[in-house]
């Protein structure tokens, strides 16, 4: 399979407080519709995790390659829109990125929810963790090659940058044209990435582009990748490094929150889709 290396590009309302950790999340696995016992207005930022790829089936480190969402994801993404729809709520606009996988993410997304025409903001600080050489292996081929403590450190460390790709690791995968939108900040492109690093990238536009719209009285989705939005969760959530590391936002996951004192927002609610891919083994 190749695949372009992506630069251009039943009513149950939430029950007690939002866990972060594995352990908790089969019980978190039917899908739920999000709580709006609360008035509308309070839910203000969605969070949510791109559908099922064609990689997150096979198991394969993605990062910036462009790989398509498979049947399951668009499934996902439908289910998504719909709990959105039930709920009452209007999304006002979408941020995301522009590899394949988020775009049909949020086509999907918001034709379920009854809104296609809500402005879109594509930024490539929401792009996925660079994963280097490692982008297009499984895990076994990756600890064929580099051994499981390495390849364990690469995944779960926050620090840990994998070795950077070169035309000889991933020449096969295609590259797209230059980039576009302009990736202004991004020179020279990077050849991997720690979570750390995506975490900086994150970080910055959260702060130039996504807080500023909360300003008002609209909500607004994220549409992203799952190490993208875990640098979101770890600010909103004020996590740790160690506690970020083991977190895992499962395709199609939407994370609801509310605003609190201040600029403060809080997690209201974790909704699940029915349509489960399979945890993920190479985050």
């Amino acid at each position: 399979m190749r695949a372009r290396l992506g630069i251009a590009t039943a009513f149950a309302s939430f029950n007690g407080p939002a866990q972060n950790t594995r352990a908790a999340r089969p019980a978190c696995r039917q899908p739920r519709r999000l709580n709006v016992s609360a008035p509308q207005a309070r839910v203000r930022l969605l969070l949510i995790r791109h559908g099922e790829s064609e990689w997150n089936l096979a198991q394969r480190f993605t990062g910036w390659a462009d790989v398509d969402l498979t049947p399951r994801g668009v499934l996902q993404m439908q289910e998504a829109g719909r709990a959105i729809r039930r709920s009452g709520l209007v999304v006002d606009r979408v941020f995301s990125f522009v590899l394949v996988r988020c775009v049909r993410s949020v086509d999907v997304l918001l034709l379920a929810a009854e809104c296609p025409s809500t402005p879109r903001t594509a930024d490539w600080r929401l792009n996925e963790r660079h994963y280097g050489a490692l982008t297009g292996s499984s895990k076994a081929e990756a600890i064929a090659r580099y051994g499981v403590d390495q390849v364990q450190a690469w995944r779960r460390s926050y620090h840990a940058v994998p070795p950077p790709w070169t035309q000889d690791d991933v020449g096969w995968v295609a590259m797209d044209p230059p980039m576009e939108p302009p990736c202004a900040g991004l020179e020279p492109l990077p050849l991997a990435e720690s979570l750390a690093q995506t975490v900086l990238w994150v970080t910055a536009l959260w702060q130039e582009r996504i807080e500023p719209s909360l300003a008002s009285t609209q909500t607004v989705a994220v549409v992203g990748h799952g190490n993208s939005l875990r640098a979101l969760v770890m600010q909103l959530e004020k996590l740790g490094e160690e506690a970020v590391s083991c977190l895992e936002i499962a395709n199609g996951e939407m994370r609801a929150y509310e605003p609190g004192a201040g600029r403060e927002l809080h997690l209201q609610c974790i909704w699940q889709p029915s349509v489960v891919a399979p945890i993920s083994k190479i985050l």
